[in-house]
């Protein structure tokens, strides 16, 4: 009867550590959160958000700028590469640029002005480029000032001069 209670005990304390292993892959279960280093991993694009809309570049641009709400500005041209008209919207901050394919309007690049606005990752204009590389790590492109990282089908600009940030830009990778 002993030997049956032990193994008992062994069975559900097994069963308890290989429950308990399986749970950070879930971890929404306890309500974890995930790691910052988790959550880069998990990242296939660069994202701007502004309130509580997100931002992705090569989308449908109609639901963006409906909830972005009434831009300062708009500009449009007829596009060079497409047909239709290219277009730039001007909001607190920054610009949204959006491009024609098929008739349907699509996100070609989200432009940072000034430091009202910054990336989710805490970067604005005025950041120093210690601060943007802490942020978005060594594994970037710099040329004239012009700090480049590549995610998936996006590219993020920093424009520097001097060690800190002039503008931002996130654009589509473009084909070389």
């Amino acid at each position: 009867m002993k030997k049956s209670r032990i193994r008992t005990w062994a069975a559900v304390l097994v069963l308890g550590m290989t429950l308990f292993q399986s749970v950070p892959a879930q971890a929404g279960f306890f309500n974890w959160k995930k790691s910052s280093s988790e959550a880069k991993e998990e990242k296939t694009a660069y994202t701007f958000v502004s309130n509580d809309t997100t931002i992705l570049l090569d989308t449908e641009a109609a639901p963006v700028i409906k909830a972005l709400g009434t831009p300062k500005k708009t500009f449009e041209q007829d596009s060079c590469a497409y047909q239709g008209k290219d277009k730039v919207y001007t909001y607190a901050g920054f610009q949204l640029g959006v491009y024609p394919v098929k008739g349907v309007d699509k996100i070609s690049f989200v432009y940072l002005m000034d430091n009202t606005v910054s990336t989710p990752e805490g970067i604005k204009v005025g950041s120093t480029t210690a601060q943007v590389i802490e942020a978005y790590g060594k594994e970037y492109d710099e040329q004239f000032g012009v700090y480049r990282y590549v995610l998936g089908n996006t590219e993020l600009s920093i424009y520097t001069t001097n060690g800190l940030v002039d503008a931002i830009e996130y654009q589509i990778v473009q084909v070389k």
